[in-house]
């Protein structure tokens, strides 16, 4: 299994678009325009979707996905299948984004910011899915703590 970072460009696809049209459960689809790191997403892989602050003002982690496919066309252009999978709802509304974010995104994209899509290390991964555990736990105390429920 291998694991994934995809970089959305707030200036090409806004937030709000996300945020409107990525539910969980559905198929998507999306080009690949750039592949850094070695090898091909495979169905069954995860991949996790970033906003870079770059051109725009809500970065962040806004959710994640399993790979269903990824196909190379005869022109070169590229397409990853993927299926969106829980907390990526919540994620879209409230996307993970502090320090330990904007740093794993940057070991990630190593010295070449600009791309699209990144293999991600088991380490990597690993700190991914702590960050938004977490992030979403963090939410969660938030949400329910009787000092913001206040009317």
């Amino acid at each position: 299994m291998s694991y994934w970072f995809y970089q959305i460009s707030q200036e090409i696809w806004e937030p709000e678009r996300f945020r409107v049209e990525i539910w969980e459960n559905e198929r998507w689809s999306w080009s690949v325009p750039t592949l850094r790191g070695g090898g091909e997403p495979q169905p069954g892989d995860s991949v996790a979707f970033f906003y870079a602050k770059a051109h725009g003002a809500d970065p962040g982690f806004y959710g994640w996905a399993v790979v269903l496919e990824y196909h190379k066309a005869h022109d070169d252009n590229k397409t990853l299948y993927f299926r969106p999978v829980a907390p990526t709802n919540h994620l879209k509304m409230h996307p993970w984004w502090n320090d330990e974010a904007q740093n794993i995104a940057n070991e990630v994209r190593g010295p070449v910011a600009q791309g699209t899509v990144w293999r991600v290390s088991d380490e990597h991964w690993r700190q991914i899915r702590r960050g938004i555990t977490a992030w979403m736990a963090g939410r969660v105390i938030e949400m329910t703590s009787p000092a913001t429920n206040v009317a």
